[in-house]
């Protein structure tokens, strides 16, 4: 699990049922001994001069992630097994989510179902630090 630890750049998303691959575009897992944090968003957003407070809804809409989540978790048999704390998605919240995972010094890739559509999916990631 000390390998697990880090900061990871998603590189590629794979859905193993529909044979496709998206692009994450700019998604990070921080993973701590006990805690992941995701979040991912467009890398292209307009930069915007106000705080969100002086922001107009259009504003706000163009800087928010597409994705966000904080996860408990530890490994059992092998898997990692998280549960979802907050999420952007209120969906997700309180589900527990089985993950099986490669990692080496380097890479690391996810792989389970996901709980919207049930499909089969692998993260690809790159460890940033």
């Amino acid at each position: 699990a000390a390998h697990l630890k880090g900061v990871w750049k998603v590189s590629k998303v794979l859905d193993l049922t529909d044979k496709t691959e998206t692009d994450p575009g700019n998604t990070h897992y921080i993973i701590t001994e006990k805690h992941i944090m995701t979040v991912g968003g467009k890398e292209d957003r307009p930069v915007v001069e106000n705080n969100f407070a002086l922001m107009t809804y259009d504003e706000i809409l163009s800087q928010l992630p597409a994705g966000g989540g904080f996860m408990e978790y530890e490994i059992q048999g092998g898997k990692i097994h998280r549960t979802t704390r907050f999420a952007l998605s209120e969906y997700f919240e309180g589900k527990l989510i089985v993950t099986e995972f490669e990692v080496t010094k380097d890479t690391l890739v996810f792989r389970d179902d996901h709980h919207a559509d049930g499909h089969l999916r692998e993260w690809h990631m790159t460890r940033v630090e």
